[in-house]
């Protein structure tokens, strides 16, 4: 069971008449705020406005739900939404300290004045980093969840799980 404490949630909603002025792959906005595959993607569509407000709500709305947990620095730059092959918005975390430490779902959408998305960030339970030299039955066994029954009875009250 997941406890509150280990979820943020973030939401924005844009005018995509906003967007209508980076029409262009190379402005500077775009370029500061969109990776590569992102600017691609949007300029391929017929729309490209309503995908930059979607995915820029979409980096909002991560950030929200990121910074809720506490962490600081965190920017638009460390996320990039792109779609799985049956086409659901994923965003992909691009800050490799932060991917160890929070999961992203998300949800798009757009009419033909707004774009919103949902995002909810799940914190990673820790983990353990051993040095080479310890001892690797533990480490295994701590990896695969194979404690011995007295263990496990302590934890939880029961050997039954």
């Amino acid at each position: 069971m997941t406890d509150f404490k280990d979820l943020g949630a973030g939401v924005d909603i844009e005018e995509i008449e906003r967007f209508e002025k980076y029409n262009t792959a190379n402005n500077p906005f775009v370029l500061r705020i969109f990776t590569k595959d992102e600017i691609e993607y949007c300029f391929n569509k017929k729309n490209y406005a309503a995908h930059l407000a979607a995915r820029y709500c979409a980096k909002e709305a991560c950030l929200k739900a990121v910074c809720s947990f506490g962490y600081e620095a965190v920017s638009y730059a460390d996320f990039e939404v792109y779609h799985e092959r049956n086409g659901a918005p994923e965003v992909r975390i691009l800050n490799e300290n932060l991917a160890e430490k929070v999961e992203l779902k998300i949800s798009l959408s757009h009419s033909k004045t707004n774009a919103v998305c949902y995002a909810i960030a799940h914190k990673k339970p820790f983990q353990l980093n051993y040095n080479k030299g310890e001892d690797e039955a533990y480490k295994n066994d701590y990896i695969n969840n194979n404690f011995g029954e007295d263990l496990r009875k302590d934890v939880y009250g029961s050997a039954e799980i």
